[in-house]
């Protein structure tokens, strides 16, 4: 078993192994579908007023050893419109002729562990039918210096053709994905909804683990809850749920869990170093990790890593190199078009 991990996506531009922030969703992938039309939506499906959603801005850094930063200030942002807050902590902004969609949970030691934007009402009229994104921007104060990092999170947004079944995994408890003492754990939750409704008979549920540039069958993991342990994790991982009904594939979802009490990191020294690659340019973004004890930039040991480029739905892209550790791996643009978009990518040390 190896000694770290670290998760990431091509595409997504952050500061070389300095600081790693991320939104995670205690609903799992959040998306809406509607009927009728962009103005006056109807059957919007899930109902955010109902399920109210909170997405959090979860910060890691190497240059501290507890391995979770708490910024100074935060702001947040819907299709890149600064969001303004009422005493209250309700939004003031109007979109689509509503206001009060959004609610900032602040931070709190001991009763929120991060900063937060819990989602009270439906985003279809706000965005006008139409995917939107949410963007946090936060400001990290280091001595007399600061510093500011974001992370986007993108929600689809289409029009309904009928009842589709979505399989996502939410967050069991308020951990948010995270581990984040020696001895803790998260818990995994599956979630199937079929329309507007959640489906919950004759389901049965299948968890697999990302190790060694393959998916690990997790024996004796079939309950609807999956509790990740630290021996589970290698700072961070990736889990894979199946879910079936009558011997029928019903669908399937990944999720990434984030150990902060490891002591080891990985710096991932990309190239280009905001892992981006345009459409058209034939682009490519190469990893050459060293593995490192957290909070230090010197490397701890010499060690050869696992590379995993996958899609959405967990869908290996390399699986020619993805079992063969090497000292580099590299994402193409052929990987992005298979994926239809971003690649999350998944690196583990060998050790």
């Amino acid at each position: 078993m190896s000694i770290a991990s670290k998760v990431g996506q091509v595409v997504f531009s952050h500061r070389g192994g300095i600081y790693m922030p991320a939104i995670m969703c205690d609903k799992g992938d959040l998306y809406q579908e509607y009927e009728g039309g962009a103005d006056a939506p109807t059957n919007i499906a899930p109902d955010f007023a109902t399920l109210q959603p909170t997405l959090s801005f979860i910060l890691t850094s190497s240059r501290v050893a507890e391995g979770v930063v708490v910024p100074s200030s935060v702001k947040w942002f819907f299709n890149d419109v600064q969001l303004a807050f009422s005493s209250g902590n309700a939004s003031t902004n109007q979109f689509g002729g509503e206001t009060g969609h959004f609610k900032f949970i602040p931070y709190s030691a001991g009763a929120s562990d991060y900063y937060g934007l819990q989602i009270v009402k439906n985003l279809v009229k706000a965005s006008e039918g139409a995917a939107c994104t949410i963007r946090c921007e936060a400001t990290v104060s280091v001595g007399n210096a600061s510093d500011t990092v974001q992370f986007t999170y993108s929600i689809p947004i289409t029009r309904g053709v009928g009842s589709q079944t979505v399989v996502t995994i939410t967050a069991g408890d308020n951990n948010y994905f995270c581990i984040r003492e020696k001895g803790g754990s998260c818990k995994l939750t599956a979630m199937v909804r079929q329309g507007a409704g959640e489906v919950t008979s004759g389901l049965t549920y299948r968890w697999y683990r990302q190790e060694d540039g393959a998916w690990s069958l997790l024996s004796g993991q079939t309950a609807k809850t999956l509790t990740v342990t630290g021996d589970m994790v290698d700072t961070g991982g990736v889990f894979k749920l199946e879910v079936l009904q009558g011997g029928s594939l019903l669908g399937m979802d990944t999720q990434t869990v984030m150990d902060l009490s490891d002591p080891y990191d990985i710096i991932t020294n990309p190239t280009p170093a905001d892992e981006t690659i345009e459409s058209g340019s034939g682009g490519s973004v190469t990893y050459s990790p060293i593995l490192v004890k957290r909070g230090g930039t010197t490397k701890a040991k010499d060690t050869y890593f696992y590379f995993t480029f996958m899609d959405a739905a967990g869908n290996i892209l390399n699986t020619s190199t993805a079992d063969t550790p090497a000292k580099t791996g590299t994402c193409t643009e052929a990987m992005c078009q298979q994926a239809g978009g971003n690649v999350t990518w998944v690196i583990q040390s060998e050790e």
